[in-house]
Order: C-alpha cells, then sequence, then structure tokens
C-alpha cells in the first residue's frame, strides 16, 4: 500500500517531463530569436521568416528599431536591409511580409506607433492589394504581436515547436525520418496558414449574392461610342490619357510568366472592388505621419507591361489612374507600375509580379536619392544607375505634366506624382 504514493510521484513526474519537453525544445531550437541562447546555426531566416514572416520581424525589430522602416508586400520585401546597407543606410529597417494584405500593413503601422520614433515610412501599395477580398483579408499580426510579447505562449506554441522541427531536419538531414513521426501535441496550436482566413468558408457563403454585387452587367445608355472616337480622351482618363497608352507587345512569355499573366491577372481583377475600409486606413497612415513630421512615401512596385495590360482589359484603366491620383493627395508616389522600358525587359523579373535582387537593389537606390540627402551616398547611387532612374532632381525630369492639385514627374522608367500647389 505504501508503494502507491511512489508511483504516483513518479508518474505525474513523468506527465510532467513529458508536458515540458516540447516547452524545452522551443527554448532550446527557438525557431524565432526569441531568446538568442543557444545557436544551432539554422537556417532561421529563410525556414522560420517565410512560415511567418510578421512573427519573426515582431521578435527581431525591438533589437534594432530602425527609424526608417519599409512596409509592404513581397516586392517590398524584395528591398532588403542589406541593400541599404551597402548605401550606407545602417538605420533602414524592412518590416515588409510576403503576401501581405492592406490591413497587416495597418496594423503593423499601428504597432510601431507605439515602439518607435519614425523618420521615414515607405509604404508599397499596388491597386490590387485594395480589395477587402485579397488573400482572404488575412491579418497574421495580432497573433505575431501576442506570441512575440507572451513569451510563455511562445515556448508552448505548436507552430513555433513545428518550425523548430524544420528547422532541425534543414539542418541535420539524417533526424528527418526519426522527427517525423513525432507527435507534438501537448503544445498549443497556432493560426499561422497563409490563408487561414478561407479555412471557415461555407457553401452557404459561397453562394451569397453579395459577393457579386459588382458582378452585374448594366446595359448601356445611349449609343455606343468607339474607342477612336475618344481620341485617347476616354475612359475618365482625360488629359492624362496619353500617359497610358494602350499596351501593345506580342511575344511569347516563358511558361511561368504566361500563366499568370492568364490566370493570376484575371483572378486580380475579374471582381476586383476597391475597399472604403482600406482607404480610411491607408488615409489614416498619411493623417499620423503629416501630424508628426514623418517623411511618408507611396511605392507602387513593377510588374511586366503584359500584367499591366490585364488592368485595362477588365475596364479599370481609370480606376488605375484614380488610384496615383487619390494616393498622391496623401504623399509622393514613386510609380514604377507603368508600360516602360524597364517593365518590358524580362531579364529584370523572376515572374510577372516579382523584380530580381539586381533591379531591387536599383529600386533601393532611387528610393534613397529621394529621401537622402548625403552627397556620399547619392553619388554611390548615381554611378549605378541604368535604364532606371527616378526624377531626383532636375536633370532626372525627361517630362512634366500638371493638372489641377496633381502633378507628375517623369524620369527613366519611374514616375513621381504628388501634389501640386494648383
Amino acid at each position: 500500500m505504501r508503494a502507491k504514493p511512489k508511483f504516483y510521484s513518479t508518474a505525474l513526474m513523468l506527465t510532467a517531463l513529458a508536458a515540458l519537453a516540447p516547452v524545452m525544445f522551443n527554448i532550446v531550437v527557438d525557431a524565432y530569436d526569441h531568446n538568442q541562447v543557444v545557436d544551432l546555426d539554422l537556417n532561421k531566416e529563410e525556414i522560420s521568416v517565410k512560415a511567418h514572416y510578421p512573427l519573426y520581424k515582431m521578435i527581431e525589430y525591438p533589437r534594432i528599431k530602425a527609424p526608417t522602416v519599409i512596409l509592404g508586400d513581397s516586392r517590398a520585401r524584395a528591398l532588403q536591409n542589406k541593400y541599404w546597407q551597402e548605401l550606407g543606410r545602417d538605420d533602414v529597417y524592412n518590416f515588409a511580409y510576403g503576401g501581405a494584405t492592406v490591413y497587416e500593413i495597418y496594423d503593423t503601422f499601428k504597432y510601431l506607433q507605439e515602439k518607435v520614433e519614425l523618420d521615414t515610412l515607405i509604404v508599397s501599395l499596388p491597386l490590387r492589394s485594395m480589395d477587402a477580398r485579397f488573400k482572404g483579408g488575412m491579418n497574421r499580426v495580432p497573433e505575431a504581436i501576442a506570441l512575440a510579447d507572451d513569451p510563455f505562449g511562445y515556448y508552448t506554441n505548436w507552430f513555433v515547436a513545428k518550425t523548430g522541427w524544420k528547422l532541425l531536419q534543414d539542418r541535420f538531414p539524417v533526424l528527418a525520418p526519426d522527427v517525423e513521426g513525432v507527435s507534438l501535441w501537448p503544445v498549443q496550436g497556432a493560426r499561422a496558414a497563409e490563408f487561414a482566413a478561407l479555412e471557415n468558408i461555407t457553401v452557404e457563403s459561397l453562394l451569397d449574392p453579395a459577393l457579386c454585387d459588382e458582378c452585374k452587367l448594366t446595359a448601356p445608355v445611349g449609343p455606343l461610342v468607339l474607342r477612336s472616337v475618344y481620341n485617347g480622351h476616354g475612359f475618365g482618363l482625360g488629359s492624362w490619357a496619353g500617359y497610358w497608352p494602350e499596351i501593345s507587345i506580342d511575344r511569347d512569355l516563358p511558361q511561368l510568366f504566361a500563366k499568370q499573366v492568364g490566370t493570376n491577372g484575371a483572378a486580380d481583377w475579374r471582381r476586383f472592388k476597391q475597399s472604403d475600409d482600406l482607404w480610411n486606413k491607408v488615409e489614416e497612415i498619411a493623417a499620423w505621419c503629416e501630424e508628426n513630421d514623418v517623411r511618408l512615401i507611396f511605392l507602387i512596385p513593377p510588374t511586366i507591361s503584359e500584367m499591366q495590360r490585364r488592368i485595362s482589359d477588365f475596364g479599370l484603366a481609370a480606376a488605375n489612374h484614380a488610384f496615383r491620383e487619390r494616393l498622391a493627395t496623401l504623399a509622393p508616389v514613386v510609380d514604377l507600375d507603368f508600360d516602360a522600358p524597364f517593365t518590358r525587359d524580362l531579364k529584370n523579373f523572376t515572374d510577372a509580379y516579382h523584380f530580381g535582387s539586381g533591379p531591387a537593389r536599383k529600386i533601393v537606390g532611387e528610393l534613397l536619392m529621394l529621401i537622402d540627402e548625403d552627397r556620399g551616398r547619392r553619388a554611390l547611387v548615381e554611378k549605378r544607375r541604368g535604364a532606371l532612374a527616378c526624377p531626383a532632381t532636375e536633370a532626372d525630369v525627361s517630362n512634366a505634366h500638371s493638372e489641377g492639385t496633381l502633378e507628375l514627374l517623369e524620369g527613366s522608367s519611374c514616375r513621381l506624382w504628388r501634389r501640386s500647389n494648383g
């Protein structure tokens, strides 16, 4: 009879150890560098970051607190910190996430308000992200903030442990067969999937007529007027029509590019509808920057010319221009997404949406020319300038046009939209 307490004590101890094992695993492997105690030479910047972009950056940024921050999606993420450092700027932090939505950009901005005294904010904002349904309206930022601020939640988190297993498998391939069958059930779960917001969609919700309220075709009023009658001034573009000529380009694209232009391009624009809620968030960011003397720049990243043409294919040419016009009332807009030699050269792109590392360095240089007055750093940029040059100085301006309070300056494959005095 006296053996029972010892048995129960041993059982409780073994249970406690089993429960603590995943916690100890997270403490040692530390997939997102929460404590940085043990260095196992794991590829966290590749595996951990891509598994949960916001979590990695929410943990990393407080150690850096750079006053110049970049927000946006994978195109903005390509403007890496090291490219800025090559030009002598160690005070820039890239806070962009792959697949980021405006909801995530806004919540990251709110986070920054409380964490750092900003000097410059660069927000990458393509038109397609202004639809509230883009990426299912996902928002990974609140979870990332909660985990970054809660050590206990972090060390008991199932997703963090799962990422840790992937890191070990990558670093020590011989372990892969041994760990594949390991269960991590004692550890908490985390909704970190990129499209988690789509998990609970039901058949009834898909049949909701409101999902396609903008798909209804209305009967034309009055006679049909052909495009030639407009002489290029139709579609609500007015005197700006000459800056948006029809994109005429006939070539065979690589298979991936062609698929993206055809399939993804249609998905981007077939049901596109700008969200007033997202515009309110963008306007709030701009208002706060103006009130707090923070320099704000919007960036519209480039896509290949064929992808740009899909916007007009779905009748959104006027909306595409109006997007720039509206953004320019809030802050200067660096626009790289228009038909130009840079966007026609497929060597600049890894797919129809994304530019390569060489162009990324050039874009970083052009942004530096717009925000940095240091002659030495500007001289470094000028040495490697080529087909891409934004109108940072009067000598860079190849063309200018203004109407009302909107002004356009053109450089080489780069436009700058901004408010004028009218």
